[in-house]
């Protein structure tokens, strides 16, 4: 792991230059980023004095380490405002202490605060500027994302902060908005333990989520990563964050890194003049050994936030032409930089930029890949924050700094005695034994009084809390309704609300972590004034059990999977889901054959037992993103959306039957167990949630009549095309031991010379009860996925004939061989691992192998397959565009795919003179082929008319009966030979 270094503070400032400070966290639980963002800090200045610096004189750079903690920020953000004598302070990474330092120094002291991470929204200050991402940058762009690569069931956690609570606040209500599940949300303690991480990841594989978003901070975030990955749940699910990192990487093993998905605002392999610029720059950092991943200089969204800062501040103060506040506030306000992600506007109504945000995908060398361009985005406060937005902020604790008048007027004084006296004898004494906090303010809700349970509860001391607004112990998304509830309390005639009149609220400790307490409220009159008393009940435990119950009542206790009344709720939103798509939804039906004999022979407990071992094989086998229920003892049912055919539930049904006829031993003693197991298909449109599951469960009925042991669909004639589906499946599987497959090659020849320069290798199949079509086992192959084993036994024999050819030709060998290859193939983690390997095994040339894809296949997810036919071109390959112009390929993907050839199907170019839009097709095709310099193989020629037409185009190479059909291998060989 590369060794960062400690980054100095500029101490050697005079006078006449122009100061700004950073508060990067080179300490505590963000620690690891400091050295990222006081780089970035230190770039940014260089830039600037490298340009004239500001107002004609040097800008200079303070760094104090903010600790990564409330605590420890403030003080930093004061020594840099009153002893460093800071124009403007730019911080801070963690919410908590950022929220403090906006609250506690920024907004009295008058001081602009610049931010550079990603944020909640929950600051509303008029000094305060944020240059990093909100909700509604990254987060409601990330979700669809996610949600239209691999489904709309997501389980969200966090640690409990502001950050990770408000950002996934925004990340659920754009989640409701796609009419999405959400089947869990959890809040963990900062510096959770791995007995806590990994409770969490059991509660989130019983979930039957598609989609895991954590939402922790730095170590949490990398243990729960690498538990994740261990636990097998990266197998199962995706996972997708706003926070990771190339930071967050090098804290990981290699093994553990690929794979993530991240969305931000800045990632180091964006592709940008002001990127490489910037990289230059880091390289050349005293202590710096090389970019990541060959060296330890990194810069993350943070670092590139912190550089826009810096440099918005410079732009700004050279706009105002002073550094006055109130000049470079306004100036502020309407201020744009350039920026390694690009241009960067700060919005003048709301004080958040608007930024570019990306979608990104880990790899294992710890670099991230792009794979789609939100583009710059407006800033958007969510809605859990928009109340307070605008508003001015809610009086922060007083200082020592500040002077009397900034304190408190000369009434609030007064005030201050008189509730001093209120508490003083007796009362006083028994409110310091109180086990409940009671907090005392003015009318203006400034504490005044606060018993030690109080302190203890929020974490502050007594010094602290005096002159605080009580508003800051609440959330901030809380605050401004309840000041409003304050003030409407005392224009009131009420005394008091009790806590059953006033509800359940949250605290805020000092921390930033959040708790739940139950609050009542009083008031009395002392001279001209009103005393506002406040009771405070920590109720965390009655929370925790309120949220077991809750827990209780929709899984079944046993083997804590999702019982009947969740599997009705999530079946409900399935169903509403499938009115807006074209798949529909399946459910399994599953009882265990024997299990009342089991139990009743070997006692309840073995009988449980062997439940928990069910559960659990039948969680290993199901997809991704289905969810399995445990309706009552031995029944269990499995929730399947997104269904495209019903041999894909068939194919499940198999691999469950498979699985739990392994035995189970108990006890060191084997007990056997079968299923039989009933299938029922719906669509919205035509189905209700208590229609499928009667028909799933008549079904199961059906299943157990003749034999158990099996499945059985409710719809007869979708059972037989499903067993038929499967018959011929299982004959693939065996087809390539029985040697049933071969291998045909059909000649491409140069229309120029009617040379043979290629050969396509054809697959077939022949059955024992006759050949079978390759337009019929293809698709099923490939929807089966055993397209991959008979996949990579074609591209292997191709790579033997072409070490063959070479070997007996020469330097006359033939030029390339043809493999029709499947995008399933080329997937992680095997894909290209065995193309090597075949590659190494026969001594095969690359750059003599061409690559088909289908255009179809490839447009599904393009930036997937941008990724994996760039690491095919490098090794050497040709790549090539099967039936093009049959799919939906635009210029702008075309122009980005590393493709050499374009081969044109047979409904384009089979009667090219008597159709006329095949004819416009072909020869645009042809046009494109000559502009981008790619070469063009017609296939299906049927004519020799068509022939001539397609020469008089310019076409490179047919493909087509019409001229040779295909051939064995040793009767190609006798063809090829004679042409020679």
């Amino acid at each position: 792991m590369a060794r960062q270094p400690q980054p100095s503070v500029d101490d050697d400032m005079t006078q006449s230059n122009i100061r700004i400070g950073i508060m990067p966290p080179l300490s505590g639980l963000a620690g690891m980023y400091g050295h990222d963002i006081s780089w970035a800090a230190r770039i940014a200045c260089q830039e600037i004095n490298e340009t004239g610096g500001i107002l004609g004189v040097p800008l200079e750079l303070v760094i104090e380490d903010d600790g990564s903690l409330p605590g420890t920020a403030v003080p930093a953000a004061f020594n840099l405002i009153h002893n460093r004598h800071c124009r403007a302070i730019v911080g801070n990474l963690l919410s908590n202490a950022r929220i403090a330092v906006a609250q506690q120094v920024a907004e009295p002291l008058k001081t602009p605060y610049l931010n550079f991470a990603f944020n909640e929204g929950s600051i509303s200050s008029r000094y305060f500027f944020n240059f990093g991402a909100l909700p509604n940058q990254q987060i409601d762009k990330m979700i669809p994302a996610m949600a239209q690569r691999h489904g709309l069931k997501m389980y969200f956690a966090g640690s409990n902060y502001e950050w990770p609570r408000g950002s996934i606040d925004a990340a659920i209500r754009a989640l409701n908005r796609l009419d999405g599940d959400v089947v869990g949300e959890d809040y963990l303690p900062l510096h959770a333990s791995t007995t806590e991480i990994d409770l969490l990841l059991e509660r989130v594989e019983r979930s039957g989520a598609n989609v895991f978003v954590p939402y922790f901070v730095g170590g949490d975030q990398i243990e729960l990563l690498t538990r994740f990955c261990a636990s097998g749940l990266k197998q199962k699910m995706a996972i997708v964050m706003g926070h990771c990192d190339e930071v967050l990487m090098q804290q990981l093993l290699p093994e553990i890194r690929a794979g993530f998905y991240v969305s931000n605002s800045y990632f180091m392999s964006i592709d940008t003049p002001q990127n490489d610029d910037y990289m230059k720059r880091l390289a050349k950092m005293p202590g710096v050994n090389g970019i990541w991943p060959r060296g330890n200089g990194v810069v993350t969204h943070f670092g590139e936030g912190a550089y826009l800062c810096v440099h918005a501040f410079a732009k700004a103060v050279n706009l105002a032409g002073t550094t006055e506040t109130e000049a470079l506030i306004h100036a502020l306000e309407r201020v744009h930089v350039l920026g390694p992600q690009g241009w960067v506007q700060m919005d003048t109504l709301t004080h958040h930029a608007y930024v570019n945000t990306f979608l990104a995908r880990s790899k294992t060398d710890g670099t991230f890949d792009i794979i789609e361009r939100f583009g710059n985005i407006p800033p958007a406060i969510p809605e859990r924050y928009r109340k307070q937005a605008g508003q001015s902020a809610i009086v922060a604790p007083a200082t020592d700094d500040q002077t009397a008048d900034d304190q408190a007027t000369d009434n609030q004084a007064a005030l201050h005695d008189a509730v001093n006296s209120a508490f003083m004898g007796n009362a006083q004494q028994i409110l310091a034994m109180a086990d409940i906090a009671v907090i005392a303010t003015d009318e203006d809700g400034i504490i005044r009084q606060v018993n030690a349970h109080g302190c203890q509860m929020f974490g502050y001391g007594t010094e602290e809390l005096m002159g605080m607004s009580v508003h800051l112990l609440l959330p901030p998304e809380q605050r401004m309704r309840h000041a409003d509830m304050v003030r409407s309390f005392v224009k009131s005639a009420d005394m008091q609300r009790l806590m059953s009149r006033r509800g359940n609220v949250a605290g805020c400790r000092k921390d930033g972590t959040t708790f739940p307490l139950k609050a009542s409220i009083g008031k009395f009159r002392e001279g001209d004034h009103w005393v506002l008393v406040v009771t405070l009940r920590d109720i965390s435990e009655l929370a925790r059990s309120e949220e077991f119950s809750l827990w209780q009542a929709t899984h079944h206790t046993l083997t804590q999977l999702p019982n009947r009344k969740l599997l009705r709720d999530r079946l409900n939103h399935a169903l509403l889901r499938t009115r807006r798509q074209n798949y529909n939804v399946a459910l399994l039906f599953i009882d265990l054959d024997g299990f009342k004999l089991v139990s009743d022979t070997h006692g309840r407990e073995t009988g449980d037992k062997l439940l928990k071992v069910a559960a659990n094989r039948l969680q290993e086998k199901v997809r991704p993103g289905d969810t399995v229920a445990h309706l009552v003892d031995d029944e269990f049912v499995i929730l399947c959306e997104q269904v495209e055919q019903p041999t894909m539930v068939a194919l499940l049904a198999e691999r469950l039957n498979r699985v739990l006829r392994e035995p189970v031993v108990i006890d060191r003693f084997p007990l056997y167990l079968t299923a039989s197991i009933g299938i029922a298909v719906g669509h919205g449109s035509t189905h209700s949630a208590d229609d499928l599951l009667r028909s799933v469960n008549t079904a199961m009925q059906d299943a157990r009549q003749p034999r158990r042991d099996g499945w059985y669909f409710f719809n007869g004639s979708l059972d037989a095309r499903a067993r038929q589906k499967i018959s011929m499946i299982q004959g693939l599987q065996a087809a390539m031991k029985a040697s049933e497959l071969s291998l045909d090659l059909q000649p491409i020849v140069d229309v120029r010379s009617n040379a043979i320069v290629g050969a396509e290798l054809l697959l077939r199949w022949h059955a024992p009860g006759g050949d079978i079509p390759p337009d019929v086992f293809i698709p099923i192959a490939e929807s089966s996925g055993a397209i991959v084993p008979i996949g990579n036994w074609v591209f292997d024999q191709a790579c033997r004939l072409e070490a063959q050819s070479r070997e007996r030709w020469g330097n006359q060998a033939l030029g390339y061989f043809s493999v029709n290859m499947s995008t399933r193939q080329i997937q992680p983690p095997n894909g290209i691992t065995d193309i090597e390997n075949s590659l190494r095994r026969h001594a095969a040339m690359p750059e003599r192998i061409m690559l088909e894809f289908a255009e179809s296949a490839l447009m599904t997810d393009i930036e997937s397959s941008l990724q994996t036919l760039h690491s095919l071109a490098r090794l050497g390959f040709v790549i090539a565009i099967d039936d093009f112009g049959a799919g939906q390929t635009s210029l702008a993907h075309l122009g980005r795919l590393p493709v050499n050839l374009l081969k044109i199907g047979r409904g384009i170019v089979s009667h090219p003179a008597r159709q006329d839009d095949s004819q416009t097709t072909l020869r645009g095709i042809m046009s494109l082929g000559q502009a981008m310099n790619l070469k063009i193989v017609a296939k299906g020629v049927e004519t020799p008319q068509a022939l001539e037409e397609l020469q008089a185009l310019g076409c490179h190479y047919i493909q087509s009966y019409l001229l040779h059909p295909p051939l064995l291998t040793a009767q190609f060989w006798q063809t090829y030979q004679q042409q020679s």
